[in-house]
């Protein structure tokens, strides 16, 4: 009798631990239209409004990209970034910068927050400022 018990116990708990948490973030990929818009936004911001540097900066790769559901859609970045020999003045758009980039490559962890439809997107986490 105490072995079923035991045994049914263990099952519940295995199934659960393998189902993950609920809302947790999980893995995401690039290629997503939703994480590639998010990226794209949050690259802008920290060009625009983020660092106070005359130089652009540039994402030399995307490390991680998680997901969560919140009331809305919360993307997680883990990039690499540096700086480029690009002066923001001269910059019409982002997309069009390319050159050598800086030695020093930082670690960034940046958090997108997207409700789209109330036409929402906002950067709430930046660590590389």
């Amino acid at each position: 009798m105490y072995l079923k018990m035991i045994v049914a116990f263990l099952a519940v708990i295995l199934a659960v631990a393998s189902a993950g948490l609920v809302g947790a973030p999980v893995d995401a990929n690039m290629n997503d239209q939703g994480a590639q818009e998010a990226l794209q936004f949050a690259k802008a911001q920290f060009n625009n409004h983020c660092f106070n540097d005359s130089f652009v900066l540039q994402i030399l790769e995307v490390v991680k990209v998680q997901k969560q559901v919140v009331s809305g859609l919360k993307y997680i970045f883990t990039v690499k970034v540096a700086r480029t020999s690009c002066r923001k003045a001269g910059v019409k758009t982002l997309s069009a910068v390319q050159g050598p980039v800086a030695a020093d490559v930082t670690p960034c962890r940046i958090a997108v927050w997207s409700q789209p439809w109330l036409k929402s997107i906002q950067v709430f986490e930046n660590t590389c400022v």
